[in-house]
Order: C-alpha cells, then sequence, then structure tokens
C-alpha cells in the first residue's frame, strides 16, 4: 500500500513541480508588465512541454523517463533503511528523519560537477551525467513522495518536516526546469524554457471599423 501511495505522490509531486516552474518563468524569471490572461489560467499545455523539457534535457525522452523513474525508486528504497538499523522507517526517530532528507538529491547536486569532469566523459556515466536534470529530479522527488507515503499511511513525522523537504527540493528543481543555473551549477543543456506565448502566436488584429488608407495621390 505505502509503495502504491508512493506512485500516486511521485505523479502528484511531478506535475506540482511542472507548474511552480510554469509560473516561476513566468512570474520571475521572465518577467513582463503585461501578462494575457490565457497565459495566466491556461497553464496546462505549457506544464507538459516543461516536463517533457526535463526528460528530454539528455536529448533521449524514453531514457530520461526512465533515469527518473530508477532514481525515485533508489530514494524511495533508500528512504526504507531506516527501519534495518532500528525503529520502522515511518516512526518518529532521529535515524528515520536521516534518510528521509533528501541527502542523494543534495550529494548528486553539489558534486555534480565533479563527477561528471571525472568520469562523465565516456561509457554509461556519460549517459548518466547528460540526463542530469531526470536523475536529479527522481531523487528529489522521490524522496519527497517518499515522505508523503510514510507520513500519509502513518501520520507518525512531523508534516513541518515533509514540508521542508518539498520546499528544499522545489527551489533548486524550479531553477533547472527552467534551464537556469543553480548557485552557479549547470546541469544539463543551458537552453531556457520558453513558453509559447512568448514566441508572438498573436499578430495585432485589424479593428474592422477602421476605415482602409486614403490611396496616394497619383502626379
Amino acid at each position: 500500500m505505502e509503495f502504491i501511495l508512493f506512485l500516486f505522490f511521485l505523479i502528484f509531486t511531478t506535475i506540482l513541480t511542472g507548474v511552480v516552474g510554469y509560473y516561476a518563468n513566468l512570474l520571475f524569471f521572465n518577467a513582463k508588465e503585461n501578462y494575457p490572461r490565457e497565459e495566466i489560467t491556461e497553464i496546462w499545455g505549457e506544464v507538459f512541454r516543461l516536463t517533457l523539457g526535463l526528460f528530454e534535457s539528455g536529448g533521449n525522452l524514453v531514457l530520461g523517463a526512465v533515469l527518473f523513474v530508477t532514481a525515485s525508486l533508489i530514494a524511495f528504497f533508500w528512504s526504507l533503511l531506516g527501519g534495518l538499523i532500528g525503529t520502522p522507517h515511518y516512526s518518529n526517530a532521529m535515524g528515520n528523519y536521516f534518510f528521509q532528507f533528501p541527502i542523494l538529491f543534495f550529494i548528486f547536486l553539489f558534486t555534480y560537477p565533479f563527477l561528471k569532469d571525472a568520469f562523465g566523459t565516456v561509457g554509461t556515466s556519460k549517459i548518466l551525467f547528460e540526463n542530469g536534470r531526470s536523475v536529479l529530479a527522481g531523487l528529489g522527488l522521490g524522496t519527497w513522495s517518499a515522505n508523503l507515503a510514510a507520513w500519509g499511511l502513518y501520520h507518525e513525522f512531523y508534516f513541518l518536516f515533509v514540508l521542508m523537504n518539498g520546499i528544499l527540493v522545489l527551489w533548486p528543481l524550479t531553477y533547472y526546469w527552467n534551464g537556469i543555473r543553480f548557485f552557479s551549477i549547470t546541469i544539463g543543456p543551458a537552453e531556457r524554457f520558453t513558453s509559447h506565448w512568448d514566441e508572438d502566436i498573436y499578430e495585432e488584429e485589424e479593428d474592422p471599423f477602421t476605415p482602409p488608407p486614403s490611396p496616394a495621390p497619383k502626379d
């Protein structure tokens, strides 16, 4: 039951990150003076594009999605390790808070530049680091989904801990999903996410009540 709940929250947090990332790009990263109403309300197509862009950031949509799911599962099983050395993994114990904290997420984030330079040039490791955004998102959202599943099923964690983890994960992911570096750390391609509202798809319509211009006088 807990694993099924984890999968549900993984889908939920992925969609939530897409929504937060879209509005962060709209209101902060690409702030404008005026916004059409549709740009604020009709967001699901843009959220879908943003999420696909994350999975495609390494050049292959399927591979990016597989690495995202794999990293999420690693984070989930990591969160269960607290139960092997002490009280059950969902109980209110200090050891469980360690394994439920997104430590794998932050290790990968802050060691990414060094590990990529050392190991990310050939073979399987090159594929891994080329899809760094998918892996990072999987580790972060996988941990947060594991938190939500354990808290939702057993209610023994402090919810403030779960909420704090969500903020810590969403903060850097909001940058990376939009193709922006975080604390000078670049993961994946440098292309910024661009909403289709910014691609000048709206052309100024002619006023049907405005008379056509008068022809120029002939010489």
